[in-house]
Parts: C-alpha cells; sequence; structure tokens
C-alpha cells in the first residue's frame, strides 16, 4: 500500500471548508500527469522487487503536489489505510477534497463517507449528501446507493421515494447487491409513473470533470436546507433559477450576513450548514 510522507496541509479541525480548494493550472496538470505515469510504472516495478517502493512513492506525492486527483486519491488511500496510530484522516481529507473538487468520483464517494460517519471530521449528513450526488453524476454506483438511503430517509436532503427508487435501480444494475431488497420494498409504495420519471431525471444527470458550483447536488442542498428553514416551498429538484437564489438571499439577509454579490458564497453556504439540525 502507498505510503507518503508528510501532508500538503495542516490537518482540518471541526468541519470541512465550503470554499473549493483550488484547481490547478493546466502547466501544472500536464507535468503531475507525466509524474503520475512515473510513479506508477514505479511502482509496477517495486512490486518486482526491481525499483524502490519509497522512490516511487515520492513521485506519487509530486503528482498530487502538482494537482493530479488520481494521484492525490493514491496518497489519501495510503492515509486512510494505515492500521492503528498511524491512519492519519486529517492529513487524507485535504487531498480527498483536492481530487474531489476536480470530479475524481472514488475520492468524492469516500469524502462523502468521512462526512457522513463523521469520521475525522465533523459529522456533516447535508454536506455528505452534496457529495454522494457528485460522486452518483460521475457514475459511482456506491454514491447512487448511499444517497437514495438518505432520500429514503429524509436524512441530509429533503426525502423523494421516487428519486430515491431510480437510484437503486442504478446501483443495482452495477452491482450493488443490497440495493435490491430497498428497490423491492419501494416499488411497492411508489407509483410506476412516478418512478418512471424520476428514472428519466436521473439518466440527464450526468457530470464529467471538475465541480462547477453551483451544480446540482449543491443546489438540492440549499433547497432542502432553506425548505427547512421555512423559505423554499418549492420543489427539491437541483434546478437553479431566479427563485433559488432569491430564497437564498433572504436567509442570508436575516442571518445578517450582508447582500452578497454571490448567493452561493461559503459564508452563506456555512451558515446554512450550521443551521441544520444535528443527525438530521
Amino acid at each position: 500500500m502507498l505510503v507518503v510522507a508528510g501532508c500538503m496541509a495542516a490537518p482540518l479541525v471541526g468541519a470541512l471548508p465550503s470554499a473549493p480548494p483550488p484547481l490547478p493550472a493546466a502547466a501544472d496538470r500536464r507535468e503531475a500527469e507525466r509524474l503520475k505515469r512515473a510513479g506508477v510504472a514505479a511502482l509496477a516495478a517495486a512490486r518486482r522487487g526491481e525499483a524502490d517502493p519509497d522512490a516511487a512513492a515520492a513521485l506519487i506525492e509530486a503528482a498530487a503536489q502538482r494537482g493530479d486527483p488520481d494521484a492525490q486519491l493514491l496518497v489519501a488511500l495510503g492515509r486512510l489505510s494505515d492500521a492503528g496510530d498511524r491512519r492519519d484522516v486529517a492529513a487524507a481529507l485535504p487531498w480527498l477534497h483536492r481530487a474531489a473538487q476536480q470530479g475524481q468520483p472514488e475520492a468524492q464517494y469516500r469524502l462523502a463517507q468521512l462526512l457522513e460517519g463523521g469520521d475525522g471530521v465533523r459529522r456533516d449528513i447535508p454536506w455528505a449528501a452534496v457529495w454522494f450526488g457528485r460522486a452518483a453524476e460521475r457514475g459511482h454506483p456506491q454514491a447512487q446507493f448511499a444517497l437514495a438511503l438518505l432520500r429514503i430517509l429524509g436524512e441530509g436532503i429533503a426525502a423523494d421515494p421516487a428519486d430515491a427508487l431510480a437510484r437503486l435501480r442504478f446501483a443495482e444494475r452495477r452491482g450493488v447487491a443490497p440495493a435490491r431488497r430497498y428497490r423491492e420494498a419501494l416499488e411497492r409504495r411508489v407509483p410506476r409513473a412516478a418512478a418512471n420519471a424520476a428514472e428519466a431525471r436521473l439518466r440527464r444527470e450526468t457530470s464529467r470533470g471538475p465541480v462547477h458550483e453551483p451544480d446540482r447536488p449543491l443546489l438540492r442542498f440549499v433547497q432542502s436546507g432553506l425548505a427547512r428553514q421555512g423559505d423554499w416551498p418549492g420543489r427539491v429538484d437541483g434546478e437553479d433559477g431566479e427563485a433559488v437564489r432569491a430564497a437564498l438571499m433572504t436567509f442570508a439577509r436575516r442571518e445578517r450576513l450582508g447582500a452578497a454579490d454571490d448567493p452561493f458564497a461559503p459564508a452563506v453556504l456555512d451558515r446554512l450548514r450550521d443551521r441544520w439540525p444535528a443527525g438530521a
């Protein structure tokens, strides 16, 4: 297992920031890709006893530092898989966050898992739902299953049995075995027309590459959070528009956050996260 010495940032304390980490410049990405290819080749040679594993790990770390999301995921997994006192979730979180922001679906899923479980970071089910949603839109079946369970329970996101059923069907078709029993139970109480409409919507909800906010998962978080405050009477559908932006600005003014030009500013999102009931 890859173990990389050092960390690219200080350990995170408390909540994962709402502010996204910066994306790497194009030149850095090209150099990071070169370093990653060299590191992966060196790792393969190290497994055959033909190269130094520490030198291979150093190449992967260099690729991660320059911004390669797959290398960042590898570094994070090394931190998460260490046993006992060597496991360092706080050191893994910044790497996962950077990779997730660049659209690496496994990093998005792993980040959401840590947030959902409160593993090394403040437990934050609504923010976990955002990252599960981003991974799901990039085709991650376990993320679809995890988000479906939250949609069934109404935890961290508004309850929607039809949407949950569509996600369970997706996950089951892609080999997530536990999805079957939940799918069978929901099919008994979700009208067929509603289920088919939700499945059609889900097929249209695909994303590739870096996260550009506000995206559908973030908008669902905002709509769900505003609905809990009594500020959003509409559907939790992830659709952007003047109505949701106006509702978010009304919330910001009531919270005395000022009239910022960007209704999705990190300070506004942080306050909405803070106002979400613990464990809900």
